[in-house]
């Protein structure tokens, strides 16, 4: 689909010829590389970057290419540094994991960082999405966390010092306390409203007596090993070359949420968030997870990463942590709010019940 973008494809002709970007792609052809501007499409704009699809040309070779334009701001995010400095400094480490980036240049006419990279197509909307396809994620998953996983990350720390997020920094361990306080008060600021009041009071006093103990939750998750995280992994941030093979050439993008943080947490968002939303998978939600847990602690041993804890223990202590630490605090501030519909609230709410009785956490 077609969108409306505030970069034209005027300004990426003229940038590809006055800038000489063609040459990155000489492997192509020993003849000039050209962009075809007839098939160029801007697949998503908005006010911090500009994607486009691309199509470049040499003798008989073709190849689609994306180009993702970061735009200057006033304010920068840092989870767009932290992607920037990914797609320019950490591909040695981070290239197998993510589609090939073939050129960046930075600061051109003004737009900040323009990126080109392999054009692969996400999963989303080319499979009809279930459980049983974790199964072909979750061992690059594992790749990826056990290359980076403590020791090993320490190793190459020089490649990310200064930019990528730390779990255990000062600045994080603040954060976390701040996001404690305001979770405890939109809790009660919840409770004052009647269509919230309801959903909030079977679960208050627990709360209140779970969030007084934060946020320093479950440890053990910690000490079970932090690695580089993509920390936003969906159907949409996951590309694949071969969907329709057995096993898949799967690659990640959007890595503004990538992070120094505990292992466990990706599987919460691939495994956990999905399931939450698709209550199709509920009778099953069980017997997924055990499989998918078991899966990922296998595929961590292939690459010499061994828990000493259950898996599944493990996986629930991370689950109910990262809930406690920030997804509970936005869906009450949602709530409350009306900034968006809160659809994780009610769910969340039984999980702390249920697995934080299982787990001692208001014992």
């Amino acid at each position: 689909m077609n969108r409306t973008s505030s970069i034209d494809k005027r300004l990426i002709r003229k940038t590809w010829s006055k800038r000489k970007l063609y040459e990155s792609f000489q492997f192509l052809s020993a003849k000039k590389a050209t962009l075809n501007h007839r098939k160029m499409e801007c697949l998503k704009d908005s006010y911090k970057s500009s994607i486009w699809k691309l199509v470049i040309h040499a003798d008989n070779n073709s190849l689609p290419v994306i180009l993702k334009i970061s735009k200057e701001l006033k304010k920068e995010r840092p989870e767009s540094i932290v992607e920037k400095k990914i797609y320019r400094k950490a591909t040695q480490v981070l290239q197998p994991f993510m589609p090939k980036v073939y050129l960046t240049k930075k600061n051109v006419s003004g737009r900040g960082l323009w990126v080109f990279m392999e054009y692969i197509e996400p999963l989303e909307g080319r499979v009809q999405y279930n459980p049983d396809h974790f199964d072909k994620i979750i061992p690059t998953l594992a790749k990826l966390h056990a290359i980076t996983i403590d020791k090993r990350f320490l190793e190459q720390e020089h490649i990310f010092a200064d930019w990528l997020p730390r779990y255990d920094s000062k600045e994080a361990r603040k954060e976390r306390m701040r996001l404690n306080e305001l979770t405890r008060y939109y809790l009660d600021e919840a409770m004052k409203k009647k269509n919230l009041h309801t959903v909030i009071k079977p679960y208050y006093s627990l709360l209140q007596a779970v969030l007084k103990k934060g946020p320093g939750y479950f440890p053990e998750v910690r000490k079970a090993g932090c690695s580089i995280i993509h920390g936003d992994l969906h159907t949409a941030n996951i590309v694949c070359r071969n969907v329709h093979q057995n096993e898949w050439d799967i690659k990640f993008i959007d890595w503004e949420g990538a992070k120094y943080a505990p292992c466990w947490y990706d599987l919460v968002n691939l495994i956990g968030v999905f399931l939450a939303y698709r209550k199709e998978w509920k009778d099953q939600e069980e017997e997924i997870t055990h499989r998918c847990v078991h899966l990922y602690a296998d595929e961590m041993r292939k690459n010499g990463v061994v828990f000493h804890l259950d898996p599944v223990k493990l996986y629930e202590m991370a689950y109910l942590k990262k809930v406690l630490e920030k997804s509970l605090y936005l869906q009450l501030n949602w709530a409350v709010t009306g900034k968006k519909e809160a659809k994780l609230l009610t769910g969340y709410l039984e999980k702390i019940r249920v697995l934080g009785k299982k787990l001692d956490l208001y014992s």
